[in-house]
């Protein structure tokens, strides 16, 4: 509707900015599938790792088309969780009583929601977003995820089938790590290690699983991947009529790449917080802090002056200049400074020249603070 007969314009009641996020790694401090998989399966760690390593090397540097651009790793563990007695109730249960925030998520999200239109779009379980609505009190009609569905109906595996599907989780453990590092999109030969790694995963996926119920399973399952983002962030913009210059976006994984790479094309704000490698390769801007509350002053700033707005807070970071600074929210940058006393949230302007360096800093400081061990 044109604004000049929009009465809802006429009123100044229309947002020209928005907010979508990604809240894993961002309003949660863990990877909640990882979690998940610790939680049911033995060395469940290492065979998520694995896993999603295959999903991301054969959808990034093999480039299959069919891999759904690293989605594929909340679909292809579902199964296994089934068949070592996973049910709906037990993760809805374990991510009650499990589930762990950022420090300030409540706050943050709050200020989010009230200040402009905001939705989450995610790759995480729907049992993992229900309680992290649940925890930070967020209308659950703004979220969407990955559906899960472990009922029996649903699942229709077999004991044989759940007891080959053990097997296999044992066979996938025992491969060795790959630890070589790829470029975004640029294909080259792989190393022996990953070659094993890919050949026994395709084994075990395209080959044994097929014409399976853990295969239908694993086809059934809806999941939030990097394609699936791009589709909502443009269905967003449709339904807002807010452009990308006007959008914020909030991501740290590897399946935001995409998304968060349009919004800086567009002139938004594309920012990674404490964001795996990739990611900040489709940032402008990137966040190492344990706490979220910056994400609020730079959103708070980008909602008063634009992405301009932004990068010259970004360029004068440090705590003389933000102590006097004429910010949009006074309350909001004394509160980040007091949650900060010793050292500030590092904060980073992406460019050509730093990119690489500050992916790689972030991606450790990523590992080392998601993949802790908690108490």
């Amino acid at each position: 509707m044109p604004d000049e007969i929009n009465p809802m314009a006429d009123m100044g009641l229309i947002h020209d900015k928005q907010t979508i996020l990604e809240p894993q790694g961002f309003l949660t401090d863990c990877d909640t599938v990882r979690d998940l998989c610790e939680r049911f399966i033995p060395q469940g760690g290492k065979f998520y790792d694995l896993i999603d390593r295959y999903g991301i090397v054969t959808s990034y540097v093999l480039n299959r088309d069919d891999q759904g651009r690293g989605a594929d790793t909340v679909r292809m563990v579902a199964p296994f969780l089934k068949a070592f007695g996973a049910t709906d109730y037990d993760v809805m249960r374990f991510y009650q009583e499990h589930l762990t925030t950022t420090g300030s998520a409540k706050e943050t999200i709050k200020y989010f929601i009230d200040v402009m239109p905001t939705f989450m779009d995610s790759s995480m379980y729907e049992h993992a977003t229900d309680a992290l609505c649940d925890k930070l009190e967020i209308p659950r009609g703004m979220a969407s995820s990955t559906s899960l569905d472990l009922s029996d109906d649903a699942c229709g595996m077999t004991r044989q089938e759940c007891w080959d599907l053990r097997t296999m989780a044992k066979e996938i453990v025992e491969l060795k790590m790959p630890r070589d590092k790829y470029e975004l999109d640029v294909p080259l030969e792989l190393s022996s290690a990953e070659t094993r790694m890919i050949s026994a995963l395709d084994d075990i996926f395209l080959n044994r699983l097929s014409g399976t119920a853990a295969a239908d399973m694993i086809s059934n399952t809806v999941s939030v991947g990097a394609n699936e983002k791009a589709y909502a962030l443009l269905d967003i913009r449709k339904s807002t009529q807010v452009d990308l210059d006007g959008t914020i976006y909030v991501g740290g994984d590897i399946i935001d790449y995409q998304v968060m790479d349009l919004v800086k094309d567009g002139n938004g704000l594309s920012l990674s917080f404490n964001g795996s490698e990739f990611a900040v390769h489709g940032a402008n801007v990137a966040v190492l802090s344990k706490d979220c509350t910056v994400v609020a002053v730079l959103a708070a700033e980008f909602y008063s002056t634009g992405i301009q707005g932004v990068f010259d807070l970004v360029d004068n970071w440090n705590r003389d200049y933000l102590k006097n600074a004429d910010c949009p929210d006074r309350n909001l940058m004394d509160r980040m400074l007091a949650l900060n006393p010793r050292k500030l949230p590092e904060v980073y302007r992406i460019t050509r020249g730093n990119v690489g360096d500050v992916a790689a800093k972030s991606n450790a400081f990523r590992k080392r603070w998601m993949y802790r061990k908690k108490n």
